[in-house]
């Protein structure tokens, strides 16, 4: 068994490995974990973990109820949205869908329709990835249209684009292969916000810094950018 710390109630995992300093992380699951060097005195790692203890304990509650919220978001009755609507997810689980695993818009309802063989820790992952998937769809959809209207207004066109799951980021622009980058969950907010990160991004292909004159241009080509910009401040992406 690996080396523990327990300061309080918190126990803390000990790791050791070829690296400079100790350091502390909080893993998605709640569970806390030391990486200190391999020649580091345990006295060393338990004053440290006592230095960072309050800090460690709220960032674990944090996370903890973050991921209480998401399991909640992808269950039976939980609530996603769609440019901004809140749809409520209805999760079935349907012997008939043996090779069919899917999701569906219904009313004010997106239906995921599971095999019955799917068991209940399965359920959330799944549902997660099928409502995603059916949302990335919807977007799909979308962007050429949303890109079309933007690029004719700014007389200019991207190389092309391309959907991904982003953790920190709405999008990035390539302003050598005039490629662009757009975070999967824009499609989940409002239209506006998602044509604020498409604007946003061309105008790196005139001006790739965030500069006086980005921000000028950016002003110019898409107006409502900045109340689009306070709304996806509010709910950053999920990591």
């Amino acid at each position: 068994m690996g080396e523990t710390v327990a300061i309080g109630e918190l126990e803390v995992e000990v790791r050791r490995a070829r690296v400079r300093r100790v350091t502390l992380r909080i893993a998605p699951d709640g569970s806390v974990r030391v990486t200190a060097p391999n020649a580091c005195p345990i006295q060393d790692i338990e004053a440290f973990v006592r230095d960072k203890a309050t800090w460690a304990e709220s960032r674990r509650e944090g996370v903890l109820r973050a991921r209480r919220e998401e399991l909640a978001m992808w269950s039976d009755g939980g609530c996603v949205e769609y440019l901004g609507e809140a749809l409520t997810l209805s999760v079935e689980r349907d012997a008939a869908t043996h090779a069919a695993q899917f999701a569906e818009r219904s009313g004010e309802r997106i239906i995921v329709h599971l095999a019955d063989f799917t068991t209940s820790e399965e359920v959330t992952g799944q549902t997660q990835a099928l409502v995603e998937a059916w949302l990335e769809e919807r977007m799909e959809e979308l962007l050429p249209g949303l890109f079309a209207k933007i690029e004719r207004r700014m007389q200019l066109r991207c190389s092309g684009w391309r959907i991904r799951r982003m953790k920190s980021r709405w999008g990035s622009c390539n302003t050598k292969t005039r490629m662009i980058c757009l975070n999967a969950q824009l499609v989940e907010y409002p239209i506006e916000c998602l044509e604020s990160v498409i604007a946003h991004e061309l105008c790196h292909l005139i001006e790739p810094t965030h500069n006086e004159r980005f921000h000028q241009l950016l002003d110019t080509y898409y107006p409502a950018n900045r109340k689009a910009r306070r709304i996806l401040n509010l709910r950053p992406p999920r990591r």
